[in-house]
């Protein structure tokens, strides 16, 4: 009880035997138009990952909270039994070139249950980098967007944020 008062999304069906809250590594890839990899521990239960980062008209300089623009996604991951999974971004993957001497700053959001793909959120999969359907604004409007259409009882678990470097 008191843990799920410490933390409101925690539950033990999430997460691994241990009372461990989940953790991410981050696989470099060049070149960047390659999917990045991402390991993740802690968790045994199939999951969705969001891939969020700031656009190209926002000033990537000042790190934010608020991304809002949607770069890549994997449907269903199945973590294995000892809560750690591997996984690239299969079902979309596309990011904005780095500028050079710049870094840009990414998240890679964890949903569980999987969500499906909404609508809203298929008319960007498969676009351009630019294009302005990938444009949400906001990660929490991202949220309220794939919740709603992909599946209302999915909650974001974890959140892996990283820089690429130009």
């Amino acid at each position: 009880m008191l843990l799920s008062l410490l933390r409101p999304n925690w539950s033990f069906k999430d997460r691994g035997m241990s009372l461990v809250t989940p953790m991410c590594e981050v696989h470099k890839r060049y070149p960047y138009n390659k999917s990045i990899g991402v390991t993740v521990y802690g968790l045994t239960r199939d999951f969705t990952a969001v891939l969020t980062g700031y656009g190209l008209d926002q000033d990537r300089t000042k790190p934010r909270s608020n991304k809002g623009y949607l770069y890549g996604w994997n449907s269903r991951v199945k973590p294995s039994r000892n809560g750690k999974v591997s996984f690239l971004f299969y079902s979309d993957f596309v990011v904005p070139k780095p500028v050079k001497g710049q870094s840009a700053e990414f998240c890679s959001h964890i949903y569980s249950p999987p969500l499906k793909i909404g609508p809203t959120v298929r008319k960007a999969l498969g676009s351009s980098v630019d294009d302005p359907n990938r444009n949400f604004i906001s990660d929490e409007k991202l949220d309220l967007v794939i919740r709603r259409e992909g599946n209302p009882h999915s909650k974001k678990i974890a959140s892996c944020c990283f820089l690429t470097h130009g």
